[in-house]
This record gives C-alpha cells, structure tokens and sequence, in this order.
C-alpha cells in the first residue's frame, strides 16, 4: 500500500465512528507505518477491511435515510 492510499483511507476512516479495537488497530497501524515507511499485507488487508465495513455501513445507512425522505415513497 502505498503512503497516498494509506493517507486516504485514514482519511475517511476519521470521519467514522470506529470501536476501540479499530482505533486502537489503526494508531498501531500508523505507528508501525512512520516507523517503517510501509504496512505489512496482513495489516493492509485488515485495514482495508475496516474500510470497506464502513463504506458498506455508509452506502446503506444513505438509502435508507434516501428513501425515507422521498416524497414519493409515503403512501398517498
């Protein structure tokens, strides 16, 4: 992964509420990569499995709320 991406996905994760272990997950994950100017596959993949989570999390949360709020989804 390189430092772009790395940076990105941070980024967006920021904006999401994270349990403790994916906080705790993601500063040791940085640690590690100012340490060592990279991320191991295994913390990569986990990484951008929390990413994908929240995404999806995101992704459904907004069509529901969507639909919800459409005029021409309440019943007449």
């Amino acid at each position: 992964m390189d430092q772009e991406r790395f940076k990105c996905i941070l980024s967006l994760l920021e904006r999401h509420e994270l349990t403790l272990r994916e906080r705790q997950f993601i500063e040791a994950v940085e640690k590690y990569f100012h340490e060592n100017g990279k991320v191991t596959d295994q913390q990569e993949s986990v990484l951008e499995g929390i990413y994908r989570e929240k995404m999806w999390i995101r992704k459904a949360f907004f069509s529901q709320s969507h639909l919800l709020k459409d005029p021409s989804s309440k019943a007449a």
